[in-house]
């Protein structure tokens, strides 16, 4: 593995950021959504594939 260091500014990074998701396909752009949906929710929800159940039990009167 070859380490390299390389200097840049946020609007560079930004302007590569756009340059890089501009070419991907939008298959490709829609499998990492759900890949960083998938990472997120192990820090945020016990399980993220999967909906909360809630249940609301109400009196006639």
């Amino acid at each position: 593995m070859e380490k390299i260091i390389k200097n840049t500014t946020h609007e560079k990074q930004a302007l590569e950021d756009r340059l890089f998701w501009r070419n991907q396909t939008p298959d490709e752009r829609l499998d990492m959504v759900e890949k960083l949906r998938l990472e997120a929710g192990k820090f945020l929800y016990e399980y993220p594939a999967r909906f909360q159940r809630v249940i609301s039990v109400t009196r006639r009167t």
